[in-house]
């Protein structure tokens, strides 16, 4: 997999009403931070910052990462469903980047 790929796992088929749990998962190495001479090296590290998810249109999650987060980060969040429709993820890097991933809800 290459840095930024998403991959989006939700149920075969929902009903209306009810709460799935939607899993993703980001190919990124979430840079740590570097100590020289047991002192932090102060530069732009590179990871992901913000991940947000929408579900036809409407905004169903929201988080702040810090670098602690591991590599490859698996984020698992529910979301009630109302109708078929697309689940959005967006991971947001600190170098400006975003990486976003589609996944279908259907009934």
């Amino acid at each position: 997999m290459s840095v930024g790929q998403v991959r989006i796992r939700v149920p075969e088929k929902a009903k209306a009403g009810e709460v799935v749990t939607v899993r993703v998962l980001v190919t990124h190495p979430m840079e740590t931070l570097q100590f020289k001479d047991n002192k932090p090296v102060m530069k732009q590290y590179n990871f992901i910052h913000r991940v947000e998810a929408t579900y036809n249109g409407r905004k169903v999650f929201e988080a702040e990462m810090t670098q602690a987060v591991s590599q490859n980060p698996l984020i698992a969040f529910p979301v009630k469903v109302t109708e078929p429709g697309t689940v959005k993820v967006t991971f947001h890097e600190t170098t400006g980047k975003t990486y976003t991933g589609e996944a279908q809800i259907r009934f």
